[in-house]
């Protein structure tokens, strides 16, 4: 996933305007209405007064708990994230740049977002492996298409070698 083109949701603070560039199309909003904008679209709409984000950047609570939860128990199942938990990540990270007040804040999380994000892969990556069929509905969909993706890579490779082992 590339973080500036994730989807975020937006509220019209006014009219927006209908914005064309070269692959990109945003049909007019009325003040007041949500829509759903990649996310370097939403930080010029913001940053322009015409819109505000409908959901809020990831709060110091919400990275602490998230955090806490991975590193309890490493090796087990990968817990639920909040919603839209990496796009909400990238809004955090991106609403702190450039604020010298959120210098320290930044450093945190970008700190704990590692430490999730490897303590994630690895849950992931030994679901995908083992061989016993495991929920996936814990995941986000990010995570889901890494978890499908790994058990087909090993999947295939575990029956090669059997069949090696067969012939």
């Amino acid at each position: 996933m590339n973080n500036e083109n994730a989807e975020v949701k937006l509220r019209a603070v006014k009219k927006v305007p209908r914005i064309q560039t070269p692959g990109i199309e945003i049909s007019e909003v009325q003040e007041g209405h949500e829509f759903v904008t990649p996310f370097w679209v939403a930080e010029e709409l913001v940053e322009s007064g015409l819109a505000e984000y409908s959901e809020p950047a990831l709060t110091q609570t919400e990275w602490t708990q998230v955090h806490f939860r991975e590193r309890i128990n490493p090796a087990g199942p990968p817990s639920r994230l909040p919603d839209d938990f990496y796009e909400r990540a990238f809004q955090s990270f991106a609403q702190a740049r450039g604020d010298p007040e959120k210098a320290t804040l930044l450093l945190r999380m970008k700190a704990w977002y590692r430490e999730i994000l490897e303590s994630r892969i690895g849950r992931i990556t030994r679901l995908a492996s083992s061989e016993a069929v495991s929920s996936t509905s814990a995941l986000s969909k990010d995570e889901a298409d890494l978890y499908i993706n790994v058990n087909r890579v090993v999947t295939a490779w575990r029956d090669r070698m059997r069949a090696l082992g067969e012939g």
